[in-house]
């Protein structure tokens, strides 16, 4: 990850396309709080197996999809406290360009395969890093991993020129989308 700048001024573009592993600034909003700069990085994009999902209850609209998991990396680059702050807002986009949003739960036991810990004393400078699962229909192909940040709505305000990252996200991909045969476990995009 890149030197800490004194505090971030401006974003990464909406709508940029990066390569897995290059880095972005882009805004992370406080709960309750204002909104500020991290760096994120997507270190890998793997496809998991039916296996890992073993004893746990799957949705029947997802009974046919298979288990990617989105590995990131972040910094804190404000003078926040980050510290047990979920840094979340990803969403996969597949090859008819449909957002996914990641799965939060799963019943049945704890899913181990793909954990985010709690980032303790996440002050400026700090790093931490998470993973998200996402399900993605058996014929189809994830094209990029993308984070969009969130945005509180405040009247009078145009959400979507305060927070365009939201409307048109930053993407991560590899060089081409990728398709792996059902039931095989390895790296996708990296």
């Amino acid at each position: 990850m890149s030197p800490l700048p004194s505090y971030a001024e401006s974003y990464q573009k909406a709508g940029s396309e990066l390569q897995i592993g290059e880095t972005a600034t882009v805004p992370h909003l406080v709960p309750k709080g204002p909104e500020v700069p991290i760096e994120l990085r997507i270190t890998a994009i793997e496809e998991g197996s039916a296996n890992d999902l073993k004893g746990f209850e799957i949705p029947v609209n997802l009974k046919n999809a298979r288990p990617i998991y989105v590995r990131y990396e972040y910094k804190n680059l404000s003078d926040a406290d980050l510290s047990a702050q979920s840094i979340g807002a990803f969403v996969a986009i597949d090859d008819r360009d449909q957002a996914h949003a990641p799965v939060s739960t799963l019943s049945g036991g704890t899913f181990t395969t793909c954990a985010t810990p709690t980032a303790k004393a996440l002050t400026q400078g700090k790093t931490g890093q998470g993973c998200l699962l996402f399900m993605i229909h058996a014929n189809g192909r994830l094209k990029a991993a993308a984070y969009k940040g969130h945005y509180r709505s405040e009247g009078g305000t145009n959400p979507q020129a305060s927070y365009p990252i939201y409307y048109n996200p930053v993407r991560w991909t590899a060089s081409k989308s990728a398709t792996v045969p059902s039931g095989e476990r390895r790296t996708i995009i990296q």
